[in-house]
């Protein structure tokens, strides 16, 4: 028996089932303080938490509001972690299945996308958990169901996503037209312009968006746009590039083009640099034959990562600033980077758990994260975790940021490593209740987000109950969490 694709709300016991299997249930919030401050302890014994002056990053430069936000984290007063964040949902249908696609953070708000709407959470003391989850400061509703989204915010705060213009009903948002976009105000919850969807449009499922400094760019079937971060003005189009079609973007501080070319049953894939201003192109780099499957990783330093297979990750590629090959990365069965294929999804720039920096980039490897040299390819230092999985989140400057699961009374951990040094840091400890993480806290298909010192989990998917008797349970949508001392 085959289950049905996932939608806004798709009947789908299979797919509850398979997914509350792979729940691992871990420690959150209540009842760890002695926890905390014996850990604490420890770190303040053995010294693996170094010299707050040493640690303290540099202040990051004055950014323009339309820029793609590139924080330099600060490490807290207190690394004691208490909750910021808790957003649930009730669905009532047995077996349904809702999406719940972006989550984005600012200084001053968390911002989640559920079905057709996003809700927005002031970040302040005030704003206080309690049994039925966070209130929303406030709530934006779409005509349609959200069919795309990037993980990128402007240093104003500024996110891009893509729905549809129009109600469909619950089960058929995989056919919905996803045709309209929107830059919408995160810590307002007020679209700062919309358009309708021109060559760009398409079925939901086929639309890609990304963000780059100045410009929202978006991938459809029948071709690409880019628009104005601040204003919405059309920047350009690429709709008739021969046998080539592009088919997604990497955003940042810089954009790269995905085109798939040639015939449908054997394509070669092309992967460009891109002016996001003009949409042309400053060099193509051709990727080999017999591959099957392709991502960009990252668009600044370019990386991509390959499937010699069909969608399993098999080579990292770094590229210089020319398009040429630096080296390549062959990746052992224990190194595949997760949650770069999305079923039903045009997104390309999705793997999560392949972290680049300026001079190598991070993977996880078992439990632990490995350094591989953009110059060479070869692996470097690797972090060792003390007790559960690592998994490596972002650049704060020169120094990776990385999300460590707890184990048994240990509490789970955002850490700074040092990639000169190999020392860590904590930033952020904090555990206890089994059901706070719950539906939230796979990394290898949820979204973990740390920005301005919190950390903060999002669902992808939203479960209905699995029978009659759990009708009128609350599901977790995100959790976030916060040092004690901000």
């Amino acid at each position: 028996m085959t289950s049905p694709p996932p939608s806004a709300y798709t009947a789908s016991t299979l797919a509850v089932d398979h997914q509350r299997r792979r729940r691992r249930t871990r420690l959150l919030l209540g009842g760890v303080a002695a926890v905390v401050v014996a850990c604490l302890a420890l770190w303040a014994w053995s010294g693996t938490g170094g010299s707050h002056d040493d640690d303290r990053p540099p202040a990051a430069a004055p950014q323009a509001p339309d820029a793609v936000s590139r924080t330099v984290e600060t490490p807290p007063r207190s690394v004691e972690g208490r909750a910021a964040v808790r957003y649930r949902e009730e669905i009532r249908q047995v077996g349904a299945t809702a999406d719940a696609p972006g989550a984005w953070a600012t200084d001053k708000t968390f911002a989640k996308g559920f079905v057709n709407t996003i809700r927005g959470f002031t970040l302040t003391k005030e704003n206080a958990t309690d049994a039925k989850g966070d209130r929303p400061a406030w709530t934006l509703t779409f005509p349609g169901p959200l069919c795309a989204t990037t993980r990128h915010v402007s240093a104003a705060g500024w996110t891009a996503v893509a729905y549809a213009g129009e109600h469909v009903d619950p089960g058929e948002s995989l056919g919905a037209p996803c045709d309209r976009l929107a830059v919408v105000d995160l810590d307002t919850g007020r679209k700062r312009w919309e358009a309708r969807l021109g060559t760009a449009d398409a079925p939901a499922g086929n639309v890609n968006v990304t963000m780059t400094d100045g410009a929202v760019v978006v991938a459809g079937d029948q071709g690409s746009a880019a628009y104005d971060t601040t204003h919405g003005k059309r920047l350009w189009t690429r709709s008739d590039r021969g046998t080539c079609t592009d088919t997604g973007f990497a955003g940042g501080s810089a954009l790269l083009a995905l085109a798939r070319c040639g015939d449908s049953a054997a394509p070669r894939f092309h992967v460009e640099r891109v002016d996001a201003r003009t949409g042309r192109t400053t060099w193509t780099y051709r990727v080999g034959e017999g591959i099957k499957t392709v991502y960009l990783a990252s668009a600044d330093p370019a990386v991509i990562a390959v499937a010699a297979g069909d969608v399993e990750v098999s080579h990292l590629i770094p590229l210089d600033e020319h398009g040429r090959a630096r080296g390549t990365i062959r990746l052992a069965d224990t190194h595949t980077p997760t949650g770069c294929d999305r079923p039903f999804s045009a997104v390309v720039e999705s793997c999560r758990s392949v972290v680049v920096g300026a001079r190598a980039l991070y993977v996880p490897v078992d439990d632990d994260i490995v350094a591989f040299d953009l110059a060479t390819g070869k692996s470097g230092r690797r972090f060792a975790s003390s007790t559960g999985a690592m998994t490596p989140l972002k650049m704060s400057g020169d120094r990776l940021i990385a999300y460590r699961e707890g184990s048994g009374f240990t509490p789970s951990a955002v850490v700074s490593l040092d990639p000169a040094t190999g020392k860590e840091r904590p930033l952020l400890l904090f555990g206890a209740n089994p059901d706070d993480l719950s539906g939230t806290d796979d990394p290898t298909r949820d979204d973990v987000l740390y920005e301005h010192g919190r950390l903060f989990f999002g669902a992808t998917s939203v479960y209905g109950p699995t029978d009659k008797g759990h009708r009128g349970e609350l599901s977790n949508v995100a959790v976030g969490v916060e040092s004690v001392a901000r």
